[in-house]
């Protein structure tokens, strides 16, 4: 299977794509902050986890369950 290259804006979307299913709203109800606001270490942190998702295959995963 051939390697897709992966998408430099990952984290980015994923976050964006939490916000989508929640409303904008935190774990705990608060409101998102805007992506530029997270600060390096918790944008590093949704790039890392898109990026393993998107590496063990889960980008082209039939979705399920969609609000």
């Amino acid at each position: 299977m051939a390697q897709h290259p992966i998408p430099p804006d990952l984290g980015q979307k994923a976050y964006a794509a939490y916000g989508e299913t929640t409303g904008g709203r935190t774990h705990d109800g608060r409101a998102m902050p805007a992506w530029e606001d997270l600060g390096e270490e918790i944008q590093t942190a949704w790039t890392v986890a898109a990026r393993v998702s998107y590496q063990a295959g889960w980008h082209s995963a039939p979705r399920t369950g969609d609000r």
